[in-house]
């Protein structure tokens, strides 16, 4: 377990981390920052509210998870992202969510935005939460959700379900 703080321009405050247990091994626009450079084996384009690189979703699913999102952010005027990636192609995984935050703008302005990053094939998850959030869902709740809600599904191969609990927990918690 990795606990993080202050890595980026956008501020991402909370970093929570955990590994996935019996995940299979499975890519917006981007703009150059100085900080962490994605492999270029990688390139990465946000595609929506769920940008599925690992291929862990069927479209329903897909439309689902995206439909969760949409909610949080009527809800709450705060938006949540979520990313997979085939390899995390040895970056840290909090340096890949902060990068994807800062290029794809998440929660702009006021750093207010979530990035839920899996990473299958480093059986890694990670809930980044924008500076303007951390007292909201500070790293400790972060951590929870990710132990509590999220991990048992991933460990059953049931990664939207585990998205879905996450996310409205994390909607119910701003």
């Amino acid at each position: 377990m990795i606990l993080t703080r202050g890595l980026s321009a956008l501020g991402i405050a909370a970093l929570c981390v955990a590994g996935l247990i019996g995940a299979p091994a499975a890519a917006g626009e981007p703009t150059e920052t100085a900080q962490i450079v994605l492999p270029s084996s990688l390139p990465i384009a946000r595609d929506g509210w769920v940008t599925d690189a690992a291929a862990l979703f069927t479209p329903d699913q897909r439309h689902q998870i995206e439909r969760r999102l949409v909610a949080l952010q009527a809800a709450t005027g705060r938006e949540a992202i979520v990313v997979t990636v085939p390899s995390l192609d040895g970056q840290d995984i909090a340096g890949y969510a902060s990068e994807l935050g800062d290029r794809w703008a998440v929660g702009a302005p006021g750093a207010e935005g979530i990035v839920i990053l899996l990473a299958p094939r480093e059986q890694l998850v990670r809930i980044a939460v924008g500076q303007g959030l951390a007292a909201a869902i500070p790293d400790d709740d972060c951590q929870a959700i990710i132990d509590t809600l999220m991990l048992p599904q991933f460990r059953n191969g049931l990664f939207e379900a585990g998205l879905v609990a996450g996310i409205a927990e994390l909607e119910g918690r701003l």
